[in-house]
């Protein structure tokens, strides 16, 4: 039901692909009647569709997974550990359900009324979902320009004056506006002034990011992080910067001079620009963080 009720919503718009396939199923089975009826009672004919098992293949082509319950998940994060960060509940992307309401309960066994009741809940978890991913600019097709940040704050110690002055240049390049606090030396300077001013600037929306420097990074995004409205990451390569923006939205990126080639602070900093918040969950455990709240710990 779910492939079906995904593909009447997008309309075969051609951004996406849609395919289903289970954890615990052989291929080529047919639908039971009742999943049938329920959707013939909507317009829509499942009785051609086929059961598939899922593969190493679809998980690797796949941008997104979402499973109905969490043991769905479960059981596919630990059979590809790989996939685990593109791997969400269906339902997890509708604000005002409580966590322990976003699963959708297996229909197969009950009666009409039920293959009825998990059909709606798929249909309006399938629009919130979609509201999701073009919000955040999930789905792109080939004609889309890439999206880059327009504006970098810069701040450094002395320790990473050297890495921030290469940096502010490949930006300037780019034609990135970009806007250097400073410091203009390489003469001893204290790492929490500069994160102060520069979280400030990201903060009050006068630059979309900032970028700070020291030795370490550690400094930097500690001091960063005593700014409200401010998530800083340290980060140690092209996945952590990745992950920072995906999963944590953060709006700082420090880095270590003291182990981060120009080469590999580009690499970072591309991965950084290009990647987008993915909410859902992930926007739960900023909230929990801005708001102060935390639950008992439980995977949700």
């Amino acid at each position: 039901m779910a492939e079906a009720l995904f593909r009447r919503a997008v309309c075969a718009r051609q951004e996406y692909r849609i395919a289903s396939a289970g954890v615990e199923t052989v291929n080529g089975q047919s639908p039971n009647e009742l999943s049938i009826e329920a959707m013939d009672e909507i317009g829509v004919d499942i009785s051609h569709l086929r059961s598939t098992a899922l593969t190493s293949r679809m998980v690797e082509e796949a941008d997104y997974i979402f499973g109905m319950t969490r043991p769905h998940i479960d059981r596919v994060v630990k059979e590809f550990p790989r996939a685990e960060d593109k791997v969400f509940l269906l339902r997890e992307f509708e604000d005002a359900l409580e966590p322990d309401e976003n699963e959708i309960a297996d229909p197969i066994g009950g009666s009409l009324g039920i293959h009825i009741h998990c059909r709606n809940q798929i249909e309006q978890a399938v629009k919130f979902l979609i509201g999701y991913l073009e919000r955040w600019d999930v789905i792109t097709t080939d004609d889309d320009e890439q999206k880059i940040v327009e504006s970098v704050a810069l701040g450094s110690d002395h320790a990473g004056y050297e890495l921030k002055e290469f940096l502010k240049r490949h930006l300037q390049n780019k034609r990135i506006r970009t806007k250097d606090f400073g410091p203009d030396s390489t003469y001893s300077a204290d790492y929490p002034d500069f994160a102060k001013t520069v979280s400030q600037s990201v903060a009050s929306g006068q630059f979309e990011i900032g970028i700070l420097v020291c030795g370490t990074g550690i400094g930097m995004s500690i001091a960063a992080n005593k700014q409200p409205g401010v998530r800083a990451g340290l980060v140690h390569d092209e996945q952590t910067a990745r992950l920072a923006r995906q999963h944590n939205n953060a709006n700082v990126l420090c880095l270590g001079a003291r182990r981060t080639t120009p080469e590999l602070a580009i690499k970072m900093i591309n991965a950084f620009f290009e990647s987008h918040f993915e909410g859902g969950r992930h926007q739960r455990r900023i909230s929990k963080l801005e708001n102060g709240n935390s639950n008992d710990g439980k995977r949700k």
